[in-house]
């Protein structure tokens, strides 16, 4: 799934021409980084002006921080439905770790985005889109937490439980940017590799004082 594109049957909102210019950023951004790709670049991998960007966009700050917000909204709902699984009983909590590593890797552009670039290069402040940057992140994280409630912390005191859900998110967070980072690695066999790491991540946590 591509941003831009329908997730559970629910198009997104704006229209096409929009969404040709965040998908275009978000590959260049992906290739290249925040800060070497230029709205003028953007516009021509699109096949417009610029100043028919700026119709869109303001700025290349507005448009990364869209992105990157996309890209939280579309790691949300994937998250989202594994956890409907969970509760009917379809799935375990490690499923949802995988899904984690399964979008980073099948997303990388997006990942990388969302993950892998420090605020400051999408939005200083508030104005240039920190806020909803933050609440999508945080939206995306929440799912996770409920995951890890659902299961292996429910029995958890606050305290505690906080922790080890950001120390989970740390663990598949590693994995992904390591993946991602480093992909002349002679890495192992890739799925046994994630099965192995989210397995154990989740038993450590398990097994938390």
């Amino acid at each position: 799934m591509e941003l831009g594109t329908k997730v559970s049957g629910k198009p997104r909102p704006g229209g096409s021409r929009r969404e040709e210019i965040l998908a275009a950023a978000l590959k260049l951004f992906g290739e290249h980084g925040v800060h070497a790709v230029t709205t003028r670049q953007i516009a021509a991998a699109v096949g417009i002006s610029q100043p028919s960007l700026y119709a869109f966009f303001p700025n290349k700050q507005t448009l990364a921080a869209e992105a990157c917000t996309r890209a939280f909204e579309d790691l949300a709902e994937r998250l989202t439905v594994g956890i409907e699984a969970l509760k009917r009983g379809d799935c375990n909590v490690r499923d949802l770790g995988k899904i984690y590593v399964d979008f980073g890797l099948t997303h990388p552009a997006a990942y990388r985005l969302a993950f892998m670039v420090e605020k400051r290069d999408l939005a200083p402040d508030a104005s240039a889109g920190g806020l909803p940057i933050l609440a999508a992140g945080l939206k995306a994280f929440d799912l996770l937490r409920e995951a890890v409630g659902l299961t292996i912390g429910a029995a958890l005191p606050s305290e505690e439980f906080e922790p080890l859900a950001q120390s989970l998110w740390a663990s598949l967070h590693g994995l992904v940017s390591l993946l991602l980072a480093r992909p002349d690695f002679p890495w192992s066999d890739r799925c046994r590799l994630i099965e192995l790491h989210v397995a154990r991540a989740f038993a450590q946590a398990a097994c938390a004082p």
